[in-house]
């Protein structure tokens, strides 16, 4: 096993938790835009936990993508590349649109709470990992 595998391995193992909550929060977020009148303390919370996970998620993703070239598991790699491809296509889509929609409501409301830097964020990290083979 060399060094990238490492690396990703590492990563993979601390995955699960983050993986898990950033599922939770997004079940959150999705339960609270259903609502008529969203809460905006509960949506104020949610938000700051999902960008400490997302922050994770972030260098997570930053070590897998400088490593992914170079893992000689395949195992390893294949599970990387699946929980990438996962990411982009459900986890950090879903959170996007879903941030978009509290935030084209709130603003409705006249109350700002500066998502708008949020989905700059993860279209950013979509397009940081997008190029990854799957």
């Amino acid at each position: 096993m060399n060094e990238s595998d490492r690396e990703v391995s590492r990563i993979l193992l601390n995955f699960e938790t983050v993986i898990e909550d950033h599922t939770a929060y997004l079940n959150e977020l999705e339960n609270l835009i259903v609502f008529p009148e969203p809460d905006i303390e509960k949506a104020t919370r949610l938000i700051r936990k999902m960008r400490r996970v997302r922050r994770e998620l972030s260098q997570g993703l930053d070590i897998i993508t400088k490593n992914i070239d170079n893992v000689s598991d395949l195992k390893i790699k294949e599970e990387a590349l699946g929980l990438v491809n996962y990411l982009v296509i459900v986890g950090l889509k879903d959170e996007k649109d879903m941030l978009t929609t509290l935030n084209n409501y709130l603003k409705g409301k006249g109350i700002d709470l500066q998502l708008d830097k949020d989905i700059e964020q993860i279209t950013s990290i979509i397009n940081r990992i997008s190029h990854l083979n799957f």
